[in-house]
């Protein structure tokens, strides 16, 4: 008897967790999680984590690694920071904001980037869409103020959800 109720403590324990993994279909999916994409030339651009205390917004972190150089004059630019909105069944609204910067950690801008992801029917990839990139001086109020430039030349593209794939291991 103690061996059954073990098992339903901890079959009570993991079902709200199952959903969540799953994904919940009739809702549409959940962006919550690792992802990873390419840009349109077939080669990796980012990697992005979404997370949330609800199923239509939360927050999001957006790195793109061997920024070197992404802008004229800057070294690197940190790890985008932003928010994430659910929009509709599958799909996700979302900005975020980062900071290139130079050789001696000055800031040069801040670039705001904005977009939309429309999660596929597996609930594991995703078509990036409508990504707007807009530039403004270092001290600026990315709300309020004019851009100084602004990129809306970005082709749709993919990503995938970063899944728990542990090989074997050898003998």
């Amino acid at each position: 008897m103690k061996r059954l109720s073990g098992f339903f403590l901890v079959a009570a324990l993991a079902l709200p967790v199952i959903p969540a993994v799953a994904g919940d279909h009739a809702g549409g999916c959940k962006a919550i999680g690792s992802w990873y994409g390419y840009d349109e030339f077939g080669s990796i651009w980012w990697t992005s984590t979404v997370d949330g205390q609800s199923a239509s917004h939360g927050t999001m972190n957006l790195e793109i690694p061997g920024s070197v150089n992404f802008f004229d004059g800057s070294y690197s630019i940190t790890e985008l920071k932003g928010q994430w909105s659910k929009t509709g069944g599958s799909t996700y609204d979302w900005t975020s904001v980062g900071f290139p910067f130079d050789e001696n950690a000055a800031s040069l801008m801040i670039v705001k980037l904005s977009g939309t992801n429309i999660l596929g029917d597996d609930c594991d990839s995703m078509m990036v869409t409508d990504i707007v990139m807009e530039v403004f001086p270092p001290f600026a109020d990315i709300y309020s103020d004019t851009p100084i430039a602004v990129d809306t030349s970005f082709l749709d593209h993919p990503g995938f959800r970063i899944k728990v794939d542990k090989p074997e291991l050898l003998p």
